[in-house]
């Protein structure tokens, strides 16, 4: 279905002018739209999955489908805004239901376990001794990445960074060192 867009006159609206340049595939079309909706839209996003890493690379993939998709863009069932939210909510809540998102969140769910040595470091040396005790039963690389990442202060890039590793297998690893410790416990 080709919807008819007329050119642009210089007083039009600046959601006229995306809707005119995404149904001419016109590339300054994302860049508007992102100079002018990005912070909002990774607000809808980030509202969804309450992560800002993993909001922010689904609006890298919302930015993608727009492009791909703004041709369909109708301005006769909506107004652009409307529709930029909602392919925007659509992604996130489409991210909820993969296995990445799922394992994420078992990983901060996963950070009271490990607190546990932070909560009581200077509290009761018995406890302390017990955190201790356990984070020392994970093999040598986990227990290396669980204190770079909760003891040291390191993000996951961070870590990476420093370790030479991909990311996803930084995350991998700390994951599956915080369901040991939850065996453990």
């Amino acid at each position: 279905m080709y919807i008819s867009v007329q050119p642009v006159a210089m007083t039009s609206t600046i959601e006229n002018k995306i809707g005119y340049l995404l149904a001419e595939r016109n590339k300054e079309a994302i860049e508007l739209v992102f100079i002018h909706y990005g912070s909002l839209l990774l607000n809808v996003i980030n509202r969804v999955l309450r992560d800002d890493a993993m909001s922010e690379d689904v609006l890298q993939s919302v930015l993608l489908k727009i492009w791909q998709n703004g041709h369909n863009f109708d301005p006769s069932k909506g107004a652009l805004f409307t529709w930029l939210v909602r392919v925007s909510k659509n992604a996130a809540i489409d991210k909820t239901r993969t296995k990445d998102y799922r394992l994420t969140q078992e990983s901060k769910n996963g950070v009271e376990v490990v607190s546990i040595a932070e909560s009581v470091a200077g509290d009761d040396d018995m406890e302390s001794l017990y955190a201790k005790q356990l984070i020392a039963q994970l093999p040598e690389e986990q227990r290396m990445l669980i204190n770079m990442s909760f003891f040291e202060g390191y993000t996951h890039k961070e870590i990476c960074e420093r370790l030479d590793m991909p990311l996803g297998t930084v995350k991998t690893k700390i994951r599956t060192a915080i369901k040991h410790l939850r065996t453990i416990i």
